[in-house]
């Protein structure tokens, strides 16, 4: 009876710590994207971060060299960097729509 207590303990324990760690990644997942606003070489995280979370609504930002040049990265949940994504994929639509309407047809 009681190693059948034992067993079970463990198994809910088992199961308790995968719970966890499941939760943990899907809140914790971030999407990286180069920075919009950042210009120039970055040489400070802080102000990258700042930036990055005051002007694009980021989760953070930091500092990081691809290739041979130090880019400020922002850090966004992944469902809002998707969100981001969309909404630029529509603004481009719109954007060619209006110059398509606004061309005139030339006789």
């Amino acid at each position: 009876m009681a190693k059948s207590s034992v067993v079970f303990s463990a198994f809910l324990l088992i199961l308790f710590l995968l719970a966890i760690s499941v939760i943990g990644t899907v809140n914790g997942e971030l999407c990286e994207k180069a920075s919009k606003t950042w210009s120039g070489n970055c040489g400070n995280t802080r102000h990258c971060d700042d930036q990055c979370k005051a002007w694009e609504g980021a989760a953070h930002g930091a500092c990081h060299t691809r290739g041979k040049k130090h880019m400020c990265f922002c850090y966004f949940n992944c469902p809002k960097a998707e969100k981001l994504a969309q909404d630029k994929l529509k603004a481009e639509e719109l954007a060619k729509e209006k110059i398509e309407a606004n061309k005139v047809p030339q006789p």
